[in-house]
C-alpha cells in the first residue's frame, strides 16, 4: 500500500529538467561546489576545526581544510557519476532529486563527523553525545555549505537553458513567405510532396508514416508520406512548424491562440473543423515561449 503510494506520488511529480543532470553542468557544480566551500571553510571555521591541533596556523589549517573539501568532492562526484549514469536510462523526478540531495548531506556529514572525531583529542568515539553532537553540527554546516553553491548553479543553469531555447526559437521562427515551397521526402530520400509553408496546418505521426494536413482551395486535405516524423521534424527545424506532442507538429503561421489552464494546453487554428491537436506537459513551455515570440514578429 505504502509502495504504491510513494510510485503515485513519484509519477505525478515533474521530471527534473535535463539541464540539471547533463554531464558538462555536473561537472561545473562539482568544481563550483569545491572553490565555495574551501573559501566558507577558511572564512567561517565549521565543525570547530581550528581547535583539531594546538596553535594551527592559517597555511596548515589551509592544508587541513583542503583536506576535507577534497573528501566532500570526492563523496559529491561520485554521487553525481551515479546520478549521471541513472538518468540516461530512467527519469528522475524532483521528489528523488531532493531526496538524493539529503542522502548527500547524510553522506557527507557522516565523514566529516568520523574525520573531527579522529582528530580532535577531546571528543570520543565511545561517547554518543560527542558523535550526536558532531554529526548534528556536521549536518547543519554541510547543508549551509552546499546549499547556497548549489543554488546559485541550478539558477544560473536555469537562466542560461531557456536563454539558449530562446535563442534557438528566435532563430527558427522568422516569418516565411508565401512563396516558401518545403519538399518533403520519404524514407528514401526521393521527393514525394511539395507545398506552400503557410499551407501546412499540422502534421501527425501514423505508424511508419506521417500525414501532412494542409489546406487547399479553402478547405482541409492531407498527403501520407513514408518516414517518421522525427525526421521530418528533424529537416523542418528552420521553419515555424514545431512538435507539441510526440505524434504531432503545428505550424505557428496558422495558430491564432494559445490557452493554457493549470498544464493543459488548447491551441486555436486561423481554419475551422481543426481536430484538437494534443500538446504535451514536455512541449507546454516551449510552446507558449514559441507563440508568443512568432506572434510579436507577425505585428
Amino acid at each position: 500500500m505504502s509502495s504504491n503510494w510513494f510510485n503515485d506520488l513519484r509519477f505525478k511529480g515533474k521530471v527534473v529538467d535535463k539541464y540539471m543532470t547533463n554531464k558538462s553542468n555536473l561537472v561545473r557544480l562539482i568544481v563550483f561546489t569545491a572553490i565555495f566551500s574551501l573559501c566558507f571553510i577558511n572564512l567561517y571555521c565549521p565543525f570547530d576545526s581550528m581547535t583539531w591541533y594546538e596553535e594551527m596556523s592559517r597555511p596548515k589549517y589551509f592544508l587541513v581544510s583542503s583536506l576535507l573539501v577534497l573528501v566532500g568532492i570526492l563523496v559529491i562526484a561520485f554521487s553525481r557519476f551515479l546520478m549521471y549514469r541513472f538518468v540516461r536510462k530512467h527519469s528522475l523526478y524532483y521528489l528523488e532529486y531532493a531526496v538524493w540531495v539529503v542522502a548527500e548531506v547524510f553522506v557527507l556529514s557522516a565523514c566529516y563527523t568520523c574525520m573531527t572525531i579522529a582528530v580532535n583529542d577531546n571528543l570520543s568515539w565511545w561517547s554518543w553525545h560527542d558523535v550526536i553532537e558532531v554529526f548534528k553540527s556536521a549536518n547543519i554546516n554541510t547543508f549551509l555549505v552546499i546549499l547556497l553553491p548549489y543554488s546559485v548553479s541550478w539558477l544560473y543553469f536555469s537562466y542560461e537553458d531557456k536563454k539558449r531555447r530562446l535563442q534557438r526559437i528566435e532563430e527558427s521562427m522568422k516569418p516565411t513567405k508565401d512563396n516558401v515551397v518545403l519538399q518533403f521526402r520519404d524514407e528514401k530520400g526521393e521527393i514525394r510532396f511539395s507545398v506552400a509553408s503557410n499551407k501546412i496546418v499540422y502534421i501527425e505521426s501514423a505508424d511508419n508514416y506521417v500525414i501532412i494536413n494542409y489546406e487547399s482551395n479553402n478547405k482541409m486535405t492531407s498527403f501520407m508520406l513514408r518516414n517518421t516524423l522525427k525526421r521530418v521534424a528533424h529537416e523542418l527545424r528552420d521553419m515555424p512548424i514545431k512538435r507539441c506532442h510526440r505524434s504531432y507538429m503545428v505550424n505557428f503561421e496558422r495558430i491564432t491562440a494559445l490557452r493554457r489552464k493549470n498544464d493543459e494546453v488548447s491551441l486555436e487554428f486561423d481554419i475551422v473543423d481543426i481536430k484538437e491537436i494534443p500538446v504535451s506537459k514536455t512541449y507546454a513551455n516551449e510552446m507558449t515561449e514559441a507563440f508568443l515570440l512568432y506572434s510579436g514578429r507577425k505585428e
